[in-house]
């Protein structure tokens, strides 16, 4: 099976497509990730992404939309003050919310999803849009975060025009280790970062519109926030993400889906091979079609249900 991706980069200098290519397949963690940090701090150098701009209405406003991952109602958003923008309690279980799980009112989608990809997947397809240039954000369960901060989280997304934002990791989180630039540093109410990280993105709209064909079918997500959002971000001129310090998060439980084997027979590393293969048919190169129609006809039969 075959599919069409909207084209990437197609036009931009040869230079640039193939530094994108190596990001993407040519080159291991080891080598594209500091590469990545590096090439970021370049562009901050000359568009600081500290520097904003005045807004009107800073924060959550009814455009944007915020989707919490429960496990029958039961997550790690504290809601110390109302928010703006609609909110959903989205139940991976599947068995609906427990009873008195909702005192909010919130809307709620019950379907059972294998993980975080599966889950922004169904999101998408069942909620309408944010409209406009709005955000929507994406938070797992096991993400302690307040609503004030996600209010906060938002103004500074707007204040300083980010594409993508997501709070900074406190050092006790299972993520402060393997992503050691989302740290949250001291002084400072944001910093460049070059991904935002699948647990708790808040996503513009026309960003979101762009990556999320690379995500169908798709369990783990893995692979949308290393390749697919930066690049969508890039074709865009808009590679300007941050992690907001002023806001951090804690991440309570330790990572639990490398090594599942999902339903569609792949685990998390081979879905985020098939994100790459994706996003470098959609820059115009050429890939090992065998491995690459193997692993989408692993992926047909959810995107075909």
């Amino acid at each position: 099976m075959t599919q069409a991706f909207p084209p990437l980069l197609q036009g931009r200098s040869e230079a640039e497509r193939l530094q994108w290519a190596r990001w993407v397949l040519g080159s291991h963690s080891d080598q594209f990730l500091p590469e990545m940090v590096a090439a970021v701090d370049q562009l901050n150098r000359q568009y600081p992404i500290e520097q904003g701009q005045p807004v009107v209405n800073p924060g959550a406003t009814s455009n944007d939309l915020v989707v919490i991952a429960t496990q029958r109602g039961r997550h790690c958003v504290v809601f110390d003050q109302p928010l703006a923008c609609p909110v959903v309690l989205f139940d991976w279980n599947g068995e609906g919310l427990e009873p008195g799980s909702n005192p909010h009112g919130f809307d709620v989608i019950s379907v059972a999803t294998e993980c975080k990809g599966h889950l922004m997947e169904e999101a998408w397809k069942r909620l309408p849009p944010p409209a406009g240039d709005h955000y929507m954000g994406f938070i797992d369960d096991d993400v302690l975060i307040s609503a004030s901060a996600i209010n906060r989280l938002l103004a500074v997304a707007r204040i300083h025009n980010l594409s993508a934002a997501q709070p900074a990791v406190r050092f006790g989180s299972s993520l402060c280790q393997e992503y050691g630039w989302l740290r949250q540093r001291a002084c400072t109410t944001l910093h460049r970062v070059p991904i935002v990280e699948i647990m708790s993105p808040f996503l513009r709209r026309d960003l979101l519109d762009l990556a999320m064909p690379f995500l169908t079918g798709v369990r783990s997500g893995y692979g949308l926030d290393r390749f697919a959002l930066p690049l969508c971000a890039a074709h865009l001129n808009a590679w300007r993400f941050g992690a907001v310090d002023l806001t951090p998060l804690t991440h309570v439980r330790v990572f639990g889906s490398l090594e599942k084997r999902f339903s569609n027979g792949l685990r998390s590393k081979e879905e985020a091979y098939l994100v790459r293969l994706r996003v470098m048919l959609a820059m115009g190169f050429d890939v090992d079609r065998e491995i690459y129609e193997r692993l989408e006809a692993a992926v047909a039969p959810a995107i075909l249900a």
